[in-house]
Formats: structure tokens, sequence, C-alpha cells
């Protein structure tokens, strides 16, 4: 599965921009880092289903959670992106496996393609 982001490139790097003019680059970065499973999978250009996700450490009461494994190619803050996000049934990420941060796009493209 490959779509394009709901949210254009240029608005979401506007986004970055006002968080760093309001709190300044290195907070800016910190926050980023804190949220990154959002800034990753908000800023998404490429998107592909890797399979369904079962993990033992659910409390018996969320059995019913169904997660699906899913990497990521985005790019903002001036670098490209690769990841793996946990997505739940709704489309919303839960959660980061992995995240690699790349200058050259051909190098988070073959990341991307790797997804593992």
């Amino acid at each position: 599965m490959t779509m394009i982001s709901a949210m254009a490139n240029g608005a979401f790097e506007a986004r970055i921009e006002a968080l760093e003019h309001e709190f300044g680059a290195i907070l800016a970065g910190r926050i980023m880092d804190a949220e990154a499973v959002d800034f990753l999978w908000e800023a998404r250009m490429k998107e592909r289903y890797l399979g369904q996700h079962f993990d033992i450490c659910f409390p018996p009461d969320d059995e019913d959670v169904e997660l699906s494994r899913v990497a990521v190619l985005s790019a903002f803050g001036g670098s490209w992106h690769a990841g793996v996000c946990l997505v739940d049934g709704e489309g919303q990420a839960v959660d980061l496996l992995w995240q690699q941060t790349f200058e050259l796009r051909e190098l988070a493209e073959s990341a991307f393609a790797r997804g593992v």
C-alpha cells in the first residue's frame, strides 16, 4: 500500500519552523524526538503494509486490539526519514518500532524498501 500524506509537506515544514521559532531549535528538536512517531507518520510520503503485529505484552482485556506494521518514508526538518510504525485499525500510528534519518532520498528509500 502506497499513499500520499493528507498534509502537504510544505505545510508540515511550516509547522516545524513555527515550533522552532516558538521554542528554539534545541527544544524543538527534543520535542520532535519525543513525538517521533507522530512526526514520521504525519509527514509520510509513502507507506507500505508489512503485516500484522502480535504483541504478547497487551493486557488480557486488550486482546481485540489489532495492530499492523507499516513501513514509512517521510521528509521533514531538512532530512529524509525511514521507519516502521505500529498502526491501529483506525489508521493512527501508535508506536514507532524503528526510525533512521538520512541526508539523501536514495538511502532513505532503500531503508524504506527493506522495512525490517
